[in-house]
C-alpha cells in the first residue's frame, strides 16, 4: 500500500492532494470511520479536510446491499442491463465524483499546494495468521453488534411507524397510507422530485424518501426499510427469491419508479451523508466550525450527481445542457483563481 501511494503521488498531485491521501481513500471501500481517522497522517489541514469529505464517495461495505439488491431488481423487473455492470458502474461513479470534488475544492475554497510526500516504505512480509484472525473476528463482532442493535431496532421502529397512525391506532397493511411513516414520507417526498423518486411516483412513492432518511442511521437500513415496507404493500412480484431483490421489485411494481430513477436512487445513497458513525468521526476530524459545511457539501454533491443521472437517463438532450453548465463552472473557477492570484500578488508588493 505504501509503495502504491508513492507511485500514485504524481497523479494525485494533479487533483491537489499528495499520494499519502490514497491510503484513507482506498480504506473508504471498507469503512469510512477508520479511513477518516487515517487522514491524520496528512500534514496539510486543507488537504486533510478535502480528503475527509470525499471518503464517503468510495462506497463502503454497508452500501453493497443497496447496490446489489437494486441492481438485481432492475435486471429482473425491467429485463435490461446486467446487475454486475450496474454495481461496478456505481463504484466508478463514486471514484469519478471524488476526484472531481477534489479538483473543485482545491481550486476554490481550499486552494494550496499539496504537502511534500515523505513516507517510510516497510519491507514485504506475510501477514500473521493470528493477527489476521483477530482482525477478522473484530470486524465480524462489530457487524453482529450493529445488526442486533442499530439495524434491528431501526426495523422495529419502521414497522411500528408504518402500522400505526397519529392517533396510535393500528392501521395494518391496508391502511399504511394513513400511517405515521407515510405522512412523514409524503412531507419530504417532493424534495426528491428532480431525482426521479419524488412526486412523480404513485401514492406509495414515499417509501423511497423514507429509505433515504433511515439510511442516514446505517446504510444497511435502506434495504431493511424496503423489507419492512414490502410486507405492508399489497403489490407482489413473483420470481424474485434472492434477499433484497424481492423487496426492490415489490417497490418498483407498487410505485411505478423508472429505471433512471432507480439508478439515481443508488447514486444518492452512495454519495449523500454517510452513517451516524462516520458523521461523528468527520465532526471530530474537521472540527465543529467546518463540520456544517461538510454536511452541506455531501448533500449538494449527492443531490447534483443524482439529478444529472436521472435527467440524462430520462432525456438524452440534457447531456448538452449539463456540459454547458460544466463549462461555465470551469470558466468561473479559472476567472476566480486569476482574481485571487492578482490579490495575492498585490498584497506581496505592498
Amino acid at each position: 500500500m505504501a509503495r502504491v501511494a508513492f507511485m500514485l503521488d504524481r497523479i494525485f498531485r494533479r487533483f491537489g492532494v499528495s499520494g499519502r491521501a490514497f491510503m484513507p481513500m482506498i480504506m473508504g471501500f471498507g469503512c469510512s470511520v477508520p479511513a477518516m481517522i487515517n487522514t491524520r497522517t496528512l500534514a496539510d489541514e486543507k488537504e486533510r479536510e478535502a480528503t475527509v469529505r470525499v471518503i464517503p464517495f468510495f462506497s463502503c461495505g454497508a452500501k453493497l446491499p443497496i447496490l446489489t439488491a437494486i441492481a438485481g431488481g432492475i435486471a429482473m423487473y425491467f429485463g435490461k442491463g446486467n446487475a454486475d455492470i450496474i454495481t461496478y458502474s456505481m463504484y466508478l461513479l463514486g471514484i469519478v465524483v471524488a476526484l472531481l470534488s477534489l479538483l473543485f475544492m482545491r481550486n476554490t475554497t481550499m486552494r494550496g499546494e499539496a504537502s511534500p510526500f515523505i513516507m517510510e516504505l516497510p519491507i514485504y512480509h506475510m501477514p500473521g495468521f493470528k493477527n489476521l484472525m483477530l482482525h477478522l473476528w473484530d470486524k465480524a463482532k462489530h457487524f453482529i453488534e450493529k445488526a442486533f442493535t442499530i439495524i434491528f431496532a431501526s426495523t422495529i421502529v419502521i414497522w411500528f411507524l408504518s402500522n400505526f397512525g397519529w392517533d396510535w391506532k393500528y392501521v395494518g397493511e391496508e391502511g399504511m397510507d394513513s400511517s405515521i411513516l407515510a405522512s412523514l414520507g409524503k412531507l419530504i417526498q417532493p424534495l426528491f422530485t428532480p431525482l426521479g423518486f419524488g412526486s412523480q411516483l404513485t401514492s406509495a412513492g414515499w417509501v423511497f424518501a423514507v429509505a433515504c432518511i433511515t439510511g442516514l442511521i446505517a446504510k444497511e437500513n435502506v434495504i431493511a426499510t424496503f423489507g419492512a415496507l414490502a410486507a405492508c404493500i399489497s403489490a407482489n412480484f413473483a420470481g424474485a427469491t434472492e434477499e433484497g431483490i424481492y423487496e426492490v421489485t415489490t417497490m418498483i411494481s407498487a410505485t411505478g419508479i423508472t429505471l433512471p430513477a432507480l439508478i439515481s436512487f443508488i447514486a444518492f445513497n452512495m454519495l449523500t451523508i454517510p452513517c451516524f458513525a462516520a458523521v461523528a468521526t468527520a465532526k471530530g476530524e474537521v472540527g465543529k466550525g467546518k463540520f456544517k459545511w461538510t454536511l452541506l457539501f455531501w448533500l449538494a454533491v449527492s443531490y447534483l450527481a443524482s439529478c444529472i443521472v436521472y435527467t440524462v437517463g430520462s432525456w438524452a438532450w440534457t447531456v448538452a445542457l449539463w456540459l454547458v453548465l460544466g463549462a461555465l463552472t470551469v470558466v468561473g473557477i479559472i476567472l476566480y483563481n486569476k482574481k485571487q492570484d492578482k490579490k495575492a500578488l498585490l498584497s506581496k508588493k505592498k
